[in-house]
């Protein structure tokens, strides 16, 4: 994992290397301060606690298995790729129409499956957890010349296959209980298609004009019915120097995009060389944000919105694994699922659902003459499948249901977060008196986090219940800690996610807002060259009297090439970071990434420009995004430091700052002398940042009176310089 020890927030902007200082994570936890991003605060369990099965899936043990799994971890349906596929191949060719669906047959079919489905009480109890549901079909449903299997039906084109898609969804469903089967929320016309084009003997080109004609028919029908594509497999934009961006998620966005009502797309981390972890590919981290920024970037250009998306498979995936179940593929699925999770649970404004994918027992995957089934991701299978176990003694979870089990529970409004590290992804929810925080660790070491509360009602700590999933020589583990008072800090292993629910004496008042918005840049996917700085602009910027904003770089640009520009925002140099999300990406093709660069609030403008420059040639400035955070109060923010280090750094540097008066009560005078603004830090002999901010050209005054009486080191950032002046605070 990348790392740089820098200075806590002083080498933060400078960019300075510094061995002196080891690095503490962080985390700020804001009690009474909610977390809003597009108008959503809560955390919906039936967007993210998914099981890739339907009401009436058919390979639970037991009634009383579905029902306890179901309820037990407070689990949704999110996706089925199997009925409608078989009921197309059912389907009968219309004797008064050629290469037309039979509607007399279908609505035979219809009728003997609401008949089914009402008979079916016992998971009319579960029609809640539907709400989200999401069906999709499969790459032989394109028209390519092939009769369906039990009907004989070849259908004729476009318009005939979209007849089916339409009348299926119109006439299978109906309200819950004896109307028949709710209708899904969603539908995926094909499941990943663009990677089969080949043998169906067709273009990209031609199955997104597909997706147009199947959903403009299925809209007629069921207005109310989400229609989505194209279920991108391997979004993998920078491919033969990003042709696959061009021939995949653009071209399908020019060709389709207006007429899907949501996008959809797989995830995946991703060993090719089995036996050989050290090989993997990560897409969580910093690859997963780039890939999301530049659909949501170019979206926005093109049809003058960000889509909803679906992301209807996530996790980890090994093309070459099959042979057997293999527990320890199940920890690189855990970690995966709850790293790309807490990146999704950030834009929870645009999530309709977004499914860890695991099959239950897989069945109809089970290959001809094998002992047992060789599918991968399954949340069930046989005793038997390990050594020293009984042969085919029955069924029993895997690993993945830590999954379940370690979400369970958590519920809430939203809360402010903020970690220090971007390695450290956190989220927060408040429900009454209890709290869950969650920590995930991308760092491939453990990490110490400290944690700090910001609770202006001082309101006690009664009980703490950590659960903690990580890995053992690459098998899960969840470990369960109970604390009776408050704890400062915990320990969270490589790769590995913790949630801490806090239960508090009273409850959680929350009265001070942190609402979130994202703008877009006027142009997207830009040739770098060396020297020749490129523009952006920003409008329609809101912002208040408090508030962060990031401005997130989405860079594609081959090994050894430059990731830190020179950057100005309204004429205001900006110092971008040298670290990202995740890993170094060194065993990719080249770094495809987002780089996220702190940007003071107050250069933050209605209109704004930014102005790159790199120094070398290659690659693509591939999206610009600026994350705006306004608050209704003045957020502290916690920066690590080694306390005695730092103050022996202070010591060291350039002691030429000017600033009076020296002692000081309520003010210090300083002159900035440099045309533009430079940023300044106030610290403690403790090496923490007690005030910081920038100052303007020419006289600033800053505003000490509620630091605590002391001595206190003044900096001041002056190029890729340091300089300071020890002062005194009285009382």
């Amino acid at each position: 994992m990348k790392k740089n020890s820098l200075i806590a927030a002083l080498w933060f902007l400078s960019g300075w290397y510094h061995s002196v200082c080891a690095q503490q994570d962080t985390v700020d936890i804001n009690l009474n301060v909610k977390h809003i991003v597009g108008g959503v605060s809560e955390f919906d369990r039936s967007k993210f606690i998914i099981i890739h099965d339907d009401l009436t899936g058919n390979e639970w043990d037991s009634q009383e298995q579905q029902r306890s799994f179901l309820e037990d971890y407070d689990v949704y349906f999110g996706r089925n790729n199997g009925g409608i596929v078989w009921e197309w191949n059912n389907t009968r060719e219309d004797p008064a129409n050629a290469g037309w669906p039979d509607p007399a047959h279908l609505q035979t079919r219809a009728d003997n499956a609401i008949a089914n489905y009402a008979g079916n009480t016992f998971v009319h109890q579960f029609e809640a957890r539907y709400d989200n549901m999401m069906i999709g079909g499969q790459e032989f449903m394109f028209p390519h010349g092939q009769a369906t299997n039990q009907g004989g039906l070849v259908y004729g084109g476009f318009e005939e296959t979209a007849e089916f898609y339409a009348q299926y969804l119109s006439r299978f469903f109906g309200s819950g209980s004896a109307t028949g089967q709710p209708r899904p929320r969603m539908l995926e016309v094909i499941n990943e298609p663009f990677v089969k084009a080949n043998q169906l003997g067709t273009t990209n080109a031609e199955l997104s004009r597909y997706h147009n004609v199947v959903a403009q028919r299925v809209k007629e029908l069921n207005p109310n019915i989400l229609v989505g594509g194209y279920t991108a497999a391997y979004p993998q934009f920078e491919a033969a120097d990003f042709n696959h961006w061009r021939g995949n998620w653009k071209l399908f966005i020019d060709i389709a995009g207006e007429n899907m009502d949501f996008f959809s797309f797989h995830i995946y981390d991703v060993l090719s060389q089995p036996g050989d972890i050290s090989r993997e590919t990560q897409r969580k981290g910093s690859n997963m944000e780039a890939i999301m920024d530049m659909i949501n970037h170019y979206s926005y250009l093109k049809l003058g919105e960000v889509r909803p998306w679906s992301i209807s498979e996530y996790g980890w995936f090994c093309p070459g694994c099959d042979g057997g179940y293999d527990q320890k593929e199940d920890w690189y699925q855990l970690r995966s699922y709850n790293a790309m999770m807490l990146q999704l649970m950030e834009r929870q404004d645009q999530i309709l659902n977004a499914i860890p994918f695991m099959i239950l027992k897989a069945l109809w995957a089970h290959p001809p003459g094998a002992e047992y089934n060789t599918y991968g991701p399954r949340l069930l299978r046989e005793i038997g499948e390990l050594p020293g176990e009984p042969a085919h003694a029955g069924w029993m979870y895997t690993d993945l249901l830590m999954y379940f089990r370690f979400w369970a529970g958590v519920k809430g409004t939203r809360i402010d977060t903020k970690a220090n590290d971007i390695d450290i992804l956190s989220d927060a929810y408040v429900e009454g008196k209890n709290l869950y925080l969650i920590l995930c660790n991308l760092n491939h070491e453990s990490r110490e986090v400290n944690l700090k509360f910001f609770d202006p009602d001082s309101n006690p700590v009664s009980g703490i219940t950590v659960n903690h999933l990580y890995g053992i020589d690459d098998v899960a583990k969840m470990d369960t800690t109970e604390y009776t008072g408050a704890i400062s800090k915990v320990t969270i292993d490589d790769q590995a996610t913790m949630i801490l629910r806090y239960t508090f004496e009273n409850d959680i008042v929350i009265n001070e807002e942190n609402t979130e918005a994202s703008y877009f840049a006027d142009k997207y996917f830009q040739e770098i060259s060396a020297g020749q700085s490129e523009t952006f602009a920003f409008t329609g910027v809101q912002k208040g009297d408090f508030g962060e904003a990031v401005l997130r770089l989405g860079l594609g640009r081959d090994h050894g090439k430059s990731l830190k520009p020179s950057l100005t925002v309204n004429g205001s140099r900006i110092n971008v970071p040298e670290d990202w999300r995740g890993y170094d990406q060194k065993n990719r093709d080249r770094f495809f990434g987002v780089i996220e660069i702190p940007v003071p609030y107050h250069l933050l403008q209605a209109s704004n420009e930014v102005m790159i420059t790199f120094n070398d040639n290659g690659g693509h400035i591939t999206s610009m995004v600026l994350q705006v955070f306004n608050f209704t109060k003045d957020l502290e923010r916690s920066v690590p430091a080694d306390g005695g280090s730092i103050v022996l750094a202070l010591e060291s540097l350039n002691d030429r700052s000017q600033l009076f008066p020296n002692p000081a009560r309520e003010v210090l005078q300083v002159e900035n002398d440099q045309s533009g603004d430079i940023r300044y830090f106030i610290v403690n002999p403790l090496g923490e940042v007690s005030k910081d901010g920038f100052l303007r050209s020419g006289m600033n005054n800053i505003d000490i009176g509620s630091l605590p009486a002391g001595v206190y080191f003044l900096v001041i950032e002056e190029g890729q310089n340091l300089r300071t002046k020890k002062f005194i605070k009285n009382q």
